[in-house]
């Protein structure tokens, strides 16, 4: 397994995104949790990218013109849903899911897992180990030699980002 094809599908988790906080060495994987009462998830991941693309186009139309003055959507019968989101205030953080090692052979990626699922694989699979620099409970550092199926790797990485977004809390099944 390589580390193209593991992030790739990574980064097909709805609303991820990688960044480096640790420096160049290990590649942190996200998604946005947002902390707004009554708004799902996907809804506020949506209205903070939509917050966020206006927030641009303002910047860059105010170098050139005056801003016309505020209306309110909520106000305007013909405002489409979408111009309406833009007005709610969502805010929340970043939650990490994925971690993986930059340039290691074979990959070597951090996973977020229910607590005795982890203890589970870390007894079944000699190649899944207590998180490295991670809460041992909760995180399994994954080396990826072929010992798991890939099809295992994806339900995991599945696993820790429906646990960090509380999407859905199904453990995936192991083989025996």
């Amino acid at each position: 397994m390589d580390h193209k094809t593991v992030e790739d599908y990574v980064l097909s988790m709805p609303n991820s995104k990688r960044e480096y906080p640790f420096g160049e060495e290990v590649a942190v994987y996200k998604v946005l949790i947002p902390n707004k009462p009554g708004v799902s998830h996907a809804e506020g991941v949506q209205v903070a990218a939509e917050k966020s693309q206006r927030t641009v186009h303002k910047s860059t139309e105010s170098e050139h013109r005056k801003p016309a003055p505020p209306q309110s959507p909520a106000n305007d019968s013909s405002a489409s849903i979408s111009d309406r989101r833009q007005d709610i205030e969502v805010r929340g953080d970043w939650k990490m899911f994925v971690l993986i090692a930059e340039g290691k052979d074979p990959v070597r990626l951090s996973l977020k897992c229910d607590p005795l699922l982890a203890e589970t694989l870390r007894k079944k699979y000699e190649t899944v180990l207590e998180g490295y620099h991670l809460n041992k409970k909760h995180w399994n550092t994954i080396l990826l030699t072929g010992q798991l199926p890939w099809e295992e790797v994806q339900g995991l990485i599945r696993h820790s980002y429906d646990l960090v977004t509380k999407a859905g809390t199904d453990t995936p099944q192991i083989n025996e």
